[in-house]
């Protein structure tokens, strides 16, 4: 009746759907800058949800399959609009955070730690994807005839391992930055 396939879709799409959720109970406070919050954090953890699946999608580019860049590249771009979604909204979270009473002022005074290395080290990281996501779909497309079994198919990879580490920094620094003080 189901076979292990199905039953391990149905169980990644649960745990996403579930996941996808925590940023919903946000929006119960229904103020401006709760809303920023979940979009910012909807965005950003579907962000790393896709680029998780895009990091398994780059193996058998390295195996030198042809279908691979074909497969890669819809992903890969899926990643970079939700990766500028998740900084529009982040950036749009800073103006708050940096305000008169906002919570850089409670973090200065409370946490300092928190502030100097998370945020400040969050800030950057949270950066850096779109740029290395931008490259590598650069990249596909540039060499999409030679990719297989040359160099360029593991810059590629290498691109996109780091563009997902980054994600999941910034998805675990700005969580743990939520826990300490929710903005």
């Amino acid at each position: 009746m189901f076979n292990a396939r199905d039953l391990a879709v149905a169980q990644g799409v649960a745990a996403a759907l579930l996941f996808l959720s925590i940023p919903c109970f946000t929006w119960l406070g229904l103020g401006t800058r709760q809303t920023v919050g979940a979009l910012h954090g909807l965005a950003s953890m579907l962000t790393v949800i896709v680029s998780a699946f895009l990091l398994h999608l780059t193996y058998p580019l390295l195996r030198g399959r042809e279908e691979a860049t074909k497969r890669l590249i819809g992903p890969l771009w899926i990643t970079n609009l939700l990766t500028l979604l998740s900084v529009i909204f982040g950036n749009w979270l800073y103006i708050g955070y940096r305000a008169h009473d906002g919570a850089q002022q409670w973090y200065l005074a409370n946490a300092p730690a928190a502030h100097t290395v998370v945020m400040e080290y969050k800030e950057f990281v949270s950066l850096f994807p779109l740029p290395l996501g931008l490259a590598a779909a650069f990249l596909l497309w540039r060499y999409r005839e030679d990719l297989h079994g040359s160099g360029v198919a593991h810059v590629v990879a290498m691109l996109i391992t780091l563009l997902w580490i980054c994600l999941l920094i910034g998805l675990a620094t700005g969580l743990g930055l939520a826990k300490l003080k929710l903005v």
